[in-house]
């Protein structure tokens, strides 16, 4: 079965980061097949940002979401700018309630995580916040699995930050168990 993950925010919040750990733990941790793709705005940081996550049992013919299954999103601008291509009734939306304050009328399955505030509270930084997400997408969804994603960070974030980030993906998948947050 193919699924479609797309992660929004803004430059600088570990967006592309989230998604290739995404595809790292759903194809080398689970075995599926995997598709990521990015795209950016000319602003290294501050201007719009999303990657696509395709994950699948067969093989990948078309690497572009065509119907999206989980929008992660991380900032009101990126909720603003990509939602009208959801099928709100379908997609499930994770948001960083920290930072996303107006989701869409007629999103039926939205979990709102804290995950920046978190991330600065309990975590010491606000750059822990995109791997929060992930550990709620993994609760929430059940499409990757959290040891998937906790393998994924080893050679894929700072060593001296693989502590910090393996206690993110933790706390968010607690967050994500509880549903709203």
């Amino acid at each position: 079965m193919r699924h479609e993950i797309r992660i929004a925010g803004f430059g600088g919040q570990g967006v592309i980061k989230a998604a290739l750990l995404t595809a790292i733990a759903a194809g080398l941790g689970e075995n599926k097949e995997v598709a990521q793709t990015q795209s950016y705005g000319p602003e290294a940081r501050g201007g719009a940002c999303r990657s696509d996550v395709i994950i699948s049992d067969d093989t990948i013919e078309y690497i572009k979401p065509l119907n999206i299954d989980i929008f992660i999103v991380m900032s009101q601008p990126a909720m603003d700018q990509y939602a009208k291509e959801l099928d709100l009734a379908h997609c499930t939306i994770i948001a960083d309630a920290t930072l996303v304050s107006k989701i869409p009328a007629g999103a039926k399955k939205v979990h709102r995580i804290m995950a920046t505030a978190v991330a600065e509270k309990e975590l010491g930084a606000a750059l822990f916040a995109n791997i929060v997400m992930l550990g709620a997408m993994a609760a929430v969804t059940n499409l990757v699995g959290l040891a998937a994603l906790q393998n994924a960070l080893d050679g894929n974030v700072l060593p001296k930050t693989i502590g910090t980030n393996r206690s993110a993906l933790d706390r968010g998948y607690q967050l994500g168990l509880k549903g709203n947050s």
